[in-house]
């Protein structure tokens, strides 16, 4: 699992090679350590005609599922990231929100303009509640879906601090898993990323709860498979 630079990777790097099949240098997403983008798994499913769909219970633009859908040469381009997000056509973004929407952080390099606001124009509905979600249709167009209450940093709530009228990484899952069924396939990436966290918070509690959170998303994909058994691919 090392990186392309050092023997411990991290969560873009190691992000990027699982989407790319390519190794990087640490903090790199979608590029070659020289900066060249490579292409994603995800992409490619999308060119080829399948629905996309990408999932995590941290912010939607952090580095493991940026990993799939931008090219940027530093994690922290959060502004640069969310464009990508909005231009990639993909049909299902769900979970955490957007960190740096309108580059408060003056980082980008080809500013243009609120990335939310793009992502509408291109023809993103934005879904905000449970009843929202919970109401969508197969065919209902591209979905770009957060939970009502983001945490910190844009994040899910752990899973231990979960209301009722909350979103779980599960539910989620289980709707992208339904918009996103069609004849031709889908891809579709789900980060229990808040598991991490809990990790470097040292919070054992935390990340057993956000462990059999998404241990139930997990489900929700095998309880798919049973019905399509040869043409289901689940990867943990």
């Amino acid at each position: 699992t090392y990186a392309a630079n050092q023997f411990i990777t991290d969560s873009a790097a190691s992000g990027t090679s699982l989407a790319s099949g390519v190794k990087t240098n640490v903090g790199m997403i979608g590029m070659t350590p020289d900066q060249r983008k490579v292409k994603t798994l995800a992409e490619i499913a999308k060119e080829k005609g399948m629905k996309v769909g990408i999932i995590s219970s941290v912010s939607i633009d952090h580095a493991t599922p940026a990993s799939f859908y931008a090219h940027v040469p530093s994690r922290s381009h959060y502004y640069d990231i969310a464009v990508a997000l909005a231009e990639s056509d993909f049909d299902f973004f769900g979970g955490g929100g957007i960190k740096d929407p309108k580059d408060k952080k003056k980082k980008s390099k080809n500013p243009k303009g609120d990335a939310l606001e793009l992502a509408k124009k291109n023809g993103y509905q934005v879904v905000q509640s449970k009843a929202e979600l919970m109401n969508l249709k197969p065919g209902g167009g591209k979905i770009l879906a957060w939970n009502t209450w983001l945490q910190d940093s844009k994040a899910m709530p752990y899973a231990m601090d979960t209301r009722p009228e909350d979103i779980t990484l599960a539910e989620f899952t289980a709707k992208a898993i339904g918009v996103l069924n069609n004849p031709k396939g889908f891809f579709l990436m789900v980060e229990g990323g808040k598991i991490d966290w809990a990790c470097h918070a040292n919070d054992g509690t935390a990340a057993i709860h956000d462990t059999f959170a998404f241990d139930d998303a997990v489900k929700e994909a095998v309880k798919f498979a049973r019905s399509y058994p040869k043409e289901t691919l689940i990867v943990v």
